[in-house]
């Protein structure tokens, strides 16, 4: 039971972390990737953003693997759990953003 309530926990971290990642990272590129004023060095303004995502899911596995100790139930399970939270609210969010764009493009 221990590797399920561990497991949740991570889910619920690596979730949350992935959320307001995805609002305080990619939201307003995505806006201003649509308006007209969008410049050309939308590029380099995609790889600073990625290489900030890919510290903010460093980071936050590093914080589950510092505190696994202190926590009630299993260390690994939430560490598991953890990398599918991030991992599946990216893929969702991502997927999310796609059909919102195909829908502003036919409107």
């Amino acid at each position: 039971m221990t590797y399920v309530v561990g497991c949740l926990a991570g889910l619920i971290l690596g979730g949350a972390v992935g959320y307001l990642k995805n609002l305080l990272l990619w939201k307003k590129y995505f806006r201003e990737e649509g308006s007209a004023d969008a410049d050309a060095n939308g590029v380099g303004d995609i790889y600073m953003r990625s290489l900030i995502s890919f510290g903010v899911n460093v980071a936050t596995l590093a914080l589950a693997f510092l505190i696994r100790d202190f926590m009630p139930f299993n260390g690994i399970a939430l560490l598991l759990g953890t990398a599918a939270g991030l991992v599946v609210m990216n893929k969702v969010l991502a997927l999310g953003g796609k059909k919102r764009g195909a829908k502003e493009k036919e409107a």
